[in-house]
């Protein structure tokens, strides 16, 4: 990790190539028969009891306010070219982009899980894996490898990358504590396996006919599930990470979930409230590497070769050279090993549901989503309407529309539980509009979720 050259060409060749972001599925939220709507809100209990293991809940999603559509553009009728041919219009490229290209990926994977009612409420155990990465580039990026030259002066600020990965094991508890309102909460243990975070806070470019100068000041910190060093280069920058030659688990932490339904029948017949707050945690790191930008100006020799007509190169190679020339935009110096610690990305839930009088199975719903973090790129929003239906005891399904920090969505979910087996599939963001090798075109906003377990005992 000498410098920029894995977050700038990772995310430059993301943006055009299939990528999958996880977070669980929320298009269950208001189906009865969902299992896993625990880790949506703790006080949800499942209409019976259930056990899964590596098959009971796996969801996948990519988040982006950018898509193929803004770096691959029509050349002599049916080929394409990339942003940087000298047939693409300056002006058009760089009107279509945000002033942040952002995208996220990762993976979530329930291991085990099982339910079981037991001292008056409903059980929970759960065995999870969990992956989130975000990216974020200034438009600035993109408009000093598109225009080079023709200006003398480039901000760059605003690179970032963040991600974070760790397994949990969760035990979870709900019941009814006065009429109709039921609490609950899941206390979770945590294994960090993987930290990083690279925010660069400035970085200038300055260009003449002669020369280019670059200055940054950036800072970098990561840490692996053991013990581990930086390994340096003759120039005594950070080019690598290495575990120690004994392995042993040294990062670890604490998590909790805290959510409640009130049923307001009393009140509205046919209403029902509920909040959530989940993933309030964090992991201790206790060797957590620390690195800063070397603060000092670096030569530039300027983005070269990228000029084509056509796609004789694949678009891959092509942004992973605009990567290697972007290379020497900042060095790390190493600042040692320390403990530190990270929180998790906290998310919160407020939901409304209201079935309809003519129809009990049919109804509809409000839910609003949203994430917090200490790092500015992982926030989020979304806010969704639903409306359900449960014709059959052991059928239900969804269909929901929403708004979120990264544009619109439509989702869906089938649910399959009658007695001995549950199986579901579905989307929180459908895709329309992709290429033959299905990238979305016009965002990175897709996901998919499924899961197989068994129905144990009664539904009640």
């Amino acid at each position: 990790m000498k410098n920029l050259r894995y977050i700038i060409a990772a995310l430059l060749v993301v943006l055009v190539s299939s990528n999958v972001v996880a977070q669980i599925s929320t298009t269950s939220y208001f189906l009865d028969g969902a299992f896993y709507n625990y880790k949506l809100n703790p006080a949800m209990k499942p209409e019976r009891g259930f056990f899964s293991l590596m098959s009971g809940n796996f969801s996948f999603r990519t988040r982006g306010n950018v898509g193929v559509s803004n770096f691959l553009y029509p050349y002599e009728g049916d080929k394409l070219t990339t942003f940087m041919s000298g047939t693409v219009d300056k002006k058009k490229f760089l009107d279509k982009l945000p002033s942040d290209a952002r995208m996220g990926f990762g993976f979530d994977e329930t291991l085990l899980a099982a339910g079981f009612r037991m001292l008056g409420g409903y059980f929970t155990l759960d065995v999870s894996l969990s992956s989130s990465m975000t990216m974020s580039l200034p438009k600035g990026l993109f408009e000093f490898a598109k225009n080079g030259l023709s200006k003398e002066e480039y901000n760059l600020s605003g690179i970032g990358m963040n991600t974070m990965n760790y397994a949990s094991v969760s035990l979870g508890y709900s019941r009814e504590v006065i009429r109709n309102l039921r609490i609950g909460a899941n206390l979770k243990y945590l294994v960090g396996l993987a930290y990083a975070n690279v925010s660069v806070e400035r970085l200038d470019i300055e260009l003449n006919d002669k020369r280019w100068m670059a200055n940054s000041v950036a800072k970098a910190e990561g840490a692996l599930f053991s013990e581990a060093y930086a390994t340096l280069d003759k120039d005594n920058y950070i080019d690598g990470v290495e575990l120690a030659d004994k392995v042993s688990p040294s990062a670890s932490g604490f998590a909790i979930d805290l959510g409640a339904v009130y049923d307001m029948s009393d009140y509205v017949p046919g209403l029902t409230l509920s909040a959530s707050v989940v993933d309030l945690g964090f992991i201790n790191w206790k060797y957590m590497i620390k690195a800063h930008s070397a603060g000092n100006k670096v030569k530039f020799d300027g983005f070269n070769e990228l000029d084509y007509d056509d796609l004789d190169t694949a678009v891959e190679d092509e942004l992973d050279k605009l990567g290697d020339d972007a290379a020497s935009l900042v060095d790390f110096v190493y600042d040692g090993n320390s403990s530190g610690k990270t929180a998790l990305n906290a998310r919160m839930y407020m939901g409304a549901e209201y079935s309809m009088p003519f129809y009990k199975p049919l109804s509809v719903g409000l839910l609003y989503s949203r994430q917090f973090s200490s790092s500015s790129i992982n926030e989020w929003y979304e806010a969704k309407g639903y409306l359900n239906v449960s014709p059959l005891k052991w059928f239900d399904a969804t269909v929901n529309f929403g708004t979120t920090s990264y544009g619109t969505s439509f989702g869906w979910m089938l649910n399959f539980h009658p007695a001995g087996i549950n199986f579901f599939f579905g989307s929180d963001c459908m895709i329309t509009d992709v290429t033959p090798q299905f990238v979305p075109l016009d965002d990175l906003n897709a996901h998919f979720t499924f899961g197989l377990s068994l129905a144990l005992g009664k539904r009640k």
